[in-house]
């Protein structure tokens, strides 16, 4: 029983998701009574309703029950990671949002700071939901959506880190195509795989566990794994996913993050290599390698925080083809925190046109065929 206890899994509720915006006149619980106090908080309910709505009509009955089910699993979540009394969600920042409250957050009494942090924390999270949700690409009539499980894990002794808010938790997300034929059903399996395994040992890196770690075990009361994607580019033949990774310990000097691009052949039924790019026989590294120091150098916003020597770790980089993103408009290469500069560099990209590559490449390769890249969500 105390071993049933020490892991929560959040159970899917009876209720329905959000498929309308909250009705105030209505509001109960604190979750609620916060929104609806909150002007930036209402305009981003509003904003999640349109979004899910807009998502399930895209969808399937099979695939569009799914997401309700992620949706009631969210809710559930948020409820016990912005919880009424208490920090909240120290860490909610780690998807990119500035940990800014509503203006109507008015600092004084410590019921006020209480109330604050946890509209704080629900900012964090809905406009994490809302580009969730948005996350939504297209394979001719065929539609890639959004799937996330979330975890919460609470905390069995007393913490002297002032950050820690007694609990710990996770939220993994990966892509499905909707209604797919046996090609894309292999995908569906391949990248819902990569994404799990990505989160677990990226964070094994930083806090070693069992080697069978799954993400559900992964995740613990000692701080946050979240795992993110981004659909880089996709077609009938090519699918290029950006999974992205991100941990924190309580009490850490900051969150760490990693990037891996998932690269698959619709066409072949497998994960692409560098030899389906270039020819083994060129030098295409170091060619590769030149032209991707040069478009490092001609961004002005970072050429400042760019180490002295680049060429050895550029090269390091590159080699590994979780590092691209492959579409008809040239080779990106990303790279990983601290790889080519101080933390404050952050991943930066080196973007290089194919027609440069142009005596490297594998004749079969076409980049004509390749997807254009996806709009920016």
């Amino acid at each position: 029983m105390r071993a049933a206890l020490s892991l929560l899994i959040l159970a899917l509720s009876p209720l329905a998701a959000h498929s309308q915006t909250l009705d105030c006149t209505r509001a109960q619980s604190s979750r609620e009574i916060t929104i609806c106090s909150s002007t930036r908080l209402s305009a981003l309910d509003a904003e999640l309703a349109t979004s899910y709505k807009s998502l399930r009509a895209q969808l399937s009955p099979e695939s569009a029950a799914l997401v309700e089910s992620d949706q009631n699993e969210w809710l559930h979540w948020l409820d016990l990671i912005c919880p009424e009394h208490g920090p909240g969600s120290p860490a909610s920042s780690l998807a990119g949002v500035e940990g800014k409250g509503p203006a109507e957050d008015q600092p004084g009494s410590p019921a006020s700071s209480l109330a604050g942090a946890e509209a704080r924390c629900l900012t964090n999270q809905y406009f994490t939901r809302v580009h969730d949700l948005q996350q939504v690409a297209h394979l001719g009539a065929a539609v890639i959506f959004p799937r996330a499980h979330f975890l919460f894990k609470p905390g069995t002794a007393a913490s002297h880190i002032p950050v820690d808010p007694g609990f710990g938790y996770g939220s993994l997300r990966w892509p499905q195509i909707d209604k797919p034929n046996a090609a894309q059903s292999a995908w569906n399996d391949a990248v819902k795989t990569r994404a799990a395994s990505r989160a677990v040992n990226f964070n094994r890196e930083k806090r070693p566990t069992d080697s069978t770690a799954t993400f559900d075990t992964a995740v613990d009361a000692s701080g946050t794994i979240e795992a993110y994607f981004n659909i880089q580019a996709a077609n009938d033949r090519f699918i290029d996913v950006m999974l992205t990774d991100g941990t924190y310990g309580w009490g850490a000097a900051h969150p760490l993050t990693s990037r891996a691009a998932f690269l698959w052949w619709l066409d072949r039924n497998r994960e692409l290599t560098p030899a389906d790019v270039f020819l083994p026989s060129s030098d295409w590294q170091q060619k590769l390698t030149t032209l991707a120091i040069a478009n490092l150098h001609s961004q002005t916003d970072i050429k400042n925080y760019l180490a002295k020597d680049l060429e050895q770790p550029v090269k390091q980089t590159l080699s590994d083809p979780t590092s691209w993103t492959l579409t008809r408009d040239g080779l990106t290469i990303t790279f990983g925190q601290y790889a080519i500069g101080p933390y404050v560099l952050g991943m930066p990209e080196a973007h290089v046109r194919w027609e440069d590559l142009a005596p490297c490449l594998e004749p079969s390769l076409n980049p004509s065929t390749l997807p254009p890249p996806e709009p920016v969500q």
